[in-house]
């Protein structure tokens, strides 16, 4: 498909993601991302060997990171890919989401042309988290992330929906976790799936990660969100806690029960929209799984899924990792 509003790049920090990449990698293509760039941290699973392979043959630029340093990983691999990727910068725009974040246009055929087509000059579009939950699975199903889990938050929330952006990279000086920081002109633009105008105040403050500002009228899904599929089934969850959070500390954050998780578990209502996507998304899936290293490289991760999942998720270690509720200090909403 022909581009309308110039080149796009999808950033992304990963560890431990390989049985869940080639979908990522597949989706982000189909709906008009022509290249990827993913700085990963220490994988054990084979991930940074299948994106190795993804950019032999064109598909993805890999950086490794593999800090060991005290403070964030996640904000040390976006700065290296901010300094050393050309793509990012020459690009028109990108989008920075974590590999359980899928960007979900549900206006015209759901390609990011048509979420920009509606945009007024801009230089960034706050596109607000919809929190899916685990459609009661326990553990993994198999198959696609998409296509298992389409139960969702009923509507938007202001204390659990953050929004991830689709920028200029050009633009700003820095990438945070949810929006680009610092940036080239004080006099940025900011919209949110509407089009409407809504505050840049946060793209100023580096502590800031929420639009803080803004008008909670303007908190929509209206044209587009972002799938954020947190929790998947509760097996993958638990296992975050041995993959380790690039972000925090996460004492506690992934354990079942938590704040976290009933935040983000939300089953309240069907939203399947993304499914319009899935043929395609299946096509150049078996584009991709042609590939015989990337179709064993994906299924050696898988193995690694569930040999460790079997050895690590006893009885004793899921009780450990389930959060009692008299230690909770607040209500989930």
């Amino acid at each position: 498909m022909e581009s309308r509003h110039g080149s796009k790049v999808v950033l992304s920090c990963m560890r431990n993601e390989g049985m869940f990449l080639l979908e990522w990698i597949a989706y982000y293509r189909v709906i008009g991302f022509e290249k990827a760039v993913v700085v990963t941290n220490n994988c054990t699973d084979g991930t940074d060997l299948m994106l190795d392979r993804l950019e032999q043959i064109g598909y993805v630029r890999h950086l490794r990171n593999d800090w060991r340093g005290a403070g964030r990983p996640q904000m040390e691999s976006l700065r290296i890919a901010r300094e050393e990727v050309d793509d990012l910068v020459l690009a028109e725009w990108c989008l920075h989401v974590d590999s359980d974040e899928f960007l979900n246009v549900t206006c015209g055929d759901g390609h990011v042309d048509d979420l920009l087509d509606l945009m007024p000059p801009t230089e960034a579009v706050a596109i607000a988290w919809r929190l899916f939950g685990n459609n009661g699975h326990k553990t993994w199903p198999g198959g696609l992330v998409t296509e298992n889990f389409t139960r969702a938050r009923a509507e938007p929330a202001w204390n659990s929906c953050l929004h991830k952006a689709l920028f200029k990279a050009r633009k700003f000086n820095t990438i945070s976790i949810h929006m680009p920081k610092n940036p080239t002109h004080p006099k940025v633009r900011n919209h949110n799936t509407r089009g409407n105008a809504i505050t840049t105040d946060s793209m100023f403050k580096p502590a800031h990660e929420r639009h803080r500002k803004m008008d909670r009228a303007e908190l929509t899904w209206d044209n587009a969100q972002i799938n954020h599929y947190a929790v998947r089934s509760d097996d993958t969850f638990l296992m975050k806690n041995d993959r380790g959070a690039a972000n925090t500390l996460g004492l506690g954050k992934y354990f079942m029960d938590s704040i976290f998780y009933t935040r983000c578990n939300r089953n309240d209502v069907e939203d399947a929209s993304i499914l319009r996507i899935l043929p395609a998304l299946k096509e150049e899936l078996e584009e991709l799984r042609d590939d015989m290293i990337l179709y064993h490289l994906e299924q050696a991760a898988l193995h690694w899924f569930h040999e460790r999942r079997d050895r690590i998720l006893t009885p004793e270690k899921i009780a450990e990792w389930t959060t009692d509720p008299a230690d909770l200090p607040q209500a989930a909403e």
